[in-house]
């Protein structure tokens, strides 16, 4: 069962990754400008919270020739992520403090890195990076409940 749900993880986010282009956010219309009108609409990151938990849940459960084979879609959809997480609070005029920017260099730096490595040492550093980015994913939650 469990390797059931890491097959339909990864062709959830491979699907995701090869369909079409993400479109531009629109403006909210001139009736809803007023003082938080349309922010729902525009807060991408969290609307895509649930599937980078499952996708982070299964990275968690592979191997590390899985790890591998899916790294280009984990990629993809970690940067659109930080992107959409980053637009969100660009959206409600919060500036990231010291802790967001370092959590952030830390998880581009995975992102660059972890392409480069095999084996035990592949999945290790993996680990290291999926509770990265779950501790932005909370720390992002957190900041836009306020």
């Amino acid at each position: 069962m469990r390797v059931t749900h890491v097959a339909l993880a990864i062709v959830i986010v491979t699907l995701g990754a090869c369909g079409k282009k993400q479109e531009a956010v629109q403006p909210p219309a001139a009736d809803t400008a007023g003082k938080g009108g349309g922010m729902q609409m525009a807060m991408q990151g969290m609307q895509m919270m649930a599937l980078m938990r499952a996708h982070l849940d299964s990275l968690g459960a592979m191997q590390p020739a899985q790890i591998a084979a899916a790294m280009a879609a984990h990629q993809d959809l970690a940067s659109r992520m930080m992107d959409a997480m980053g637009a969100d609070m660009r959206g409600m005029n919060m500036k990231p403090d010291s802790a967001w920017a370092a959590l952030g260099d830390s998880l581009r730096q995975d992102l660059a890195e972890l392409p480069g490595l095999s084996g035990a040492t592949l999945k290790t550093r993996m680990g290291a990076h999926i509770s990265r980015m779950q501790r932005m994913l909370t720390m992002h939650e957190g900041m836009m409940r306020m």
